[in-house]
């Protein structure tokens, strides 16, 4: 090949590469909203590059809606919503969906109960059929009352003996000691156990009406198809006349709060937490970065050099739970007892250090790669993007994961100081450590 040849196909390459930077990262269709007459807001989503669709009801009731003598209730209510309706059997309610080769699911959060039903296109009429049925016509039967209370306290039994679930829960009870975002989301036994028939009925009635909830369709399916079936099977659901009361936001703690616990563990762990960002928050793009940079991936500061330089740790991560109004952040890690003291130093260290030097042009750029790969790469699943969707449309702001990471692709290096200083202040701060029992290491080496 001569050199004008081999230049000629070099800027053509070349040509090709931009082009392909330029192109969109995704292919989903224009969104479609609408409100039904009975309040019920719709959004459905398509994404032609799929074979399946995730419809979701998001119903705005979780934890956060309860009193100290009703934690919980949201999580009973959505575990006996499958367990029969006026029309159709707890096995009836399987048996349709696993008979198409759908998967039925259900969540309860701080600030909401997410409804899955993830199928074939071909079968969207059937999930938007039994979602609707299960939101208005459960009975919630004495008998499966009782099971499910079992059920639950067997769930709040092992949540508090499996690590995740007890820490998560110990995070949320330190930062929001005086709000309903600190009780446990399953409750606690003697919740549970004095719940009644009459208050899950009366919950459901008022908490599940079309004005409070969302539903949202996305997958490979045809907009105007779904929303006819959607006007078929929701319309006719009454509108509700008691909307439930706004939850109030969290106090902002003064002081750094330090909870020393002793577990049946064979290992400590410890753990900074702090309230955070929420969904909508401007500074939040830049507090994603700090998640980042921090603690998330293999790649993060804290993990190379705790586990990789130190050998401190084998787990080593950080978790960011944005909400409505605030957030909650926490990194972690598992070690033995004699390094807590030198783990805590490194947390504080690394702190000090995003607070103070701005992260360099490299750092930054690769950081913001990594966001935009995750991000992209979980939201290829439908009902992944549902949920980033869902939970934006409760917050009171939605977005696209291309509209998320244009914002991170915004942040500067000054951004990310700027909030490091302002939300990772040390009177904001709550260190918890967890240490096995004296001992309990050794007898256990001897069985």
């Amino acid at each position: 090949m001569s050199y004008p040849q081999l230049l000629i196909r070099k800027n053509y390459l070349f040509f090709l590469f931009l082009l392909f930077c330029s192109l969109p990262a995704t292919s989903w269709g224009n969104p479609v909203e609408e409100t039904l007459s009975n309040g019920l807001n719709v959004l459905i989503l398509k994404n032609p590059g799929t074979s399946s669709v995730a419809v979701d009801l998001w119903v705005k009731t979780g934890s956060r809606y309860e009193s100290p003598k009703t934690n919980g209730i949201s999580h009973f209510v959505e575990h006996l919503l499958f367990k029969g309706t006026s029309k159709r059997t707890a096995k009836d309610i399987s048996r349709e969906i696993a008979a198409v080769g759908g998967m039925l699911n259900g969540y309860t959060h701080w600030e909401y109960t997410q409804l899955h039903i993830s199928l074939l296109p071909l079968h969207l009429g059937l999930a938007l059929e039994i979602l609707a049925d299960i939101g208005q016509n459960s009975l919630m039967a004495e008998e499966m009352v009782a099971k499910e209370r079992n059920v639950i306290l067997e769930e709040i039994s092992l949540a508090n003996i499996y690590p995740p679930s007890y820490i998560l829960n110990l995070v949320s009870s330190t930062l929001f000691p005086e709000n309903p975002l600190g009780m446990p989301i399953a409750g606690t036994k003697e919740t549970v156990g004095a719940i009644r028939r009459q208050d899950l009925l009366q919950f459901y009635r008022n908490h599940y009406v079309p004005n409070n909830i969302f539903l949202t369709i996305v997958g490979n399916v045809d907009p105007p198809t779904a929303l006819g079936l959607i006007r078929e099977k929701f319309a006719s659901w009454p509108k509700g006349s008691q909307f439930p009361p706004s939850p109030f936001p969290p106090y902002r703690q003064e002081k750094l709060i330090e909870v020393r616990q002793r577990k049946f563990l064979d290992q400590a762990i410890v753990v900074l937490a702090l309230q955070a960002m929420a969904l909508g928050d401007i500074d939040r793009p830049a507090f994603e970065i700090i998640n980042a940079t921090l603690g998330s991936g293999g790649n993060s500061r804290l993990y190379q050099e705790i586990r990789e330089k130190r050998g401190l740790a084998y787990l080593v991560g950080s978790l960011y739970h944005p909400l409505s109004d605030t957030g909650l952040w926490a990194t972690y890690a598992g070690t033995d007892p004699k390094n807590i003291e030198q783990i805590q130093s490194i947390f504080f260290q690394q702190i000090k250090k995003i607070q103070q030097e701005p992260l360099s042009p490299r750092e930054l750029e690769e950081i913001k790669n990594y966001i935009r790969g995750r991000t992209l790469i979980r939201n290829e699943n439908n009902s992944t993007l549902a949920e980033f969707v869902g939970q934006g449309l409760l917050a009171g702001s939605w977005s696209l994961p291309e509209e998320f990471i244009s914002k991170i692709q915004k942040v500067r290096a000054e951004d990310v100081r700027r909030v490091a200083r302002t939300y990772l202040r040390e009177d904001q701060r709550n260190v918890i450590i967890l240490k096995p029992y004296p001992g309990l290491r050794l007898l256990r080496r001897l069985f």
